[in-house]
Order: C-alpha cells, then structure tokens, then sequence
C-alpha cells in the first residue's frame, strides 16, 4: 500500500495508520465480513489506510477547516 494521508508538514511523521480491511477482519474473523464492512469505508482488501489526523472542526462553518499531527501538535489548514 501506497501512502494515503500524507505527512506531517513540521515532523514528517507518517500520518497513515493500519488497514481498514485488515481490522476489521481480526474484529470479525470474517473475510465476507470484513469486506462487507470496509466497502462502507471506501476500502478493499488491498487499499484504504485509516488516517492519524486529527480534524480541527469549526462549528460555525459546519466543516473541517485544518488537521492537528498527534505526534508534535502542529496545526496547518485544509487546502
């Protein structure tokens, strides 16, 4: 699997977290299962990462307007 989330702009820090499928198959036991449940999530067998990224939501404007890196706290804005 490729890259999917990017990197922290300041540390760099990998922000891809595990699979998708792959989770939810330990959860399940289940390869039907499991891709029946990551298809919810855009993901397949062979793509689709979890995100580390934190979103920064704003109430008012009713979005995501920026992402946070859980490793060193850096703050940048959704492009």
């Amino acid at each position: 699997m490729t890259n999917e989330h990017g990197y922290c702009p300041n540390c760099n820090v990998d922000l891809d977290d595990g699979s998708i499928w792959e989770y939810f198959f330990k959860q399940t036991g289940s390869e039907t299962d499991a891709d029946r449940i990551a298809d919810h999530y855009g993901a397949t067998r062979e793509y689709g990462k979890f995100g580390r990224a934190i979103a920064l939501y704003d109430r008012d404007k009713d979005r995501t307007v920026g992402w946070k890196c859980p490793d060193c706290g850096h703050t940048w804005e959704r492009t």
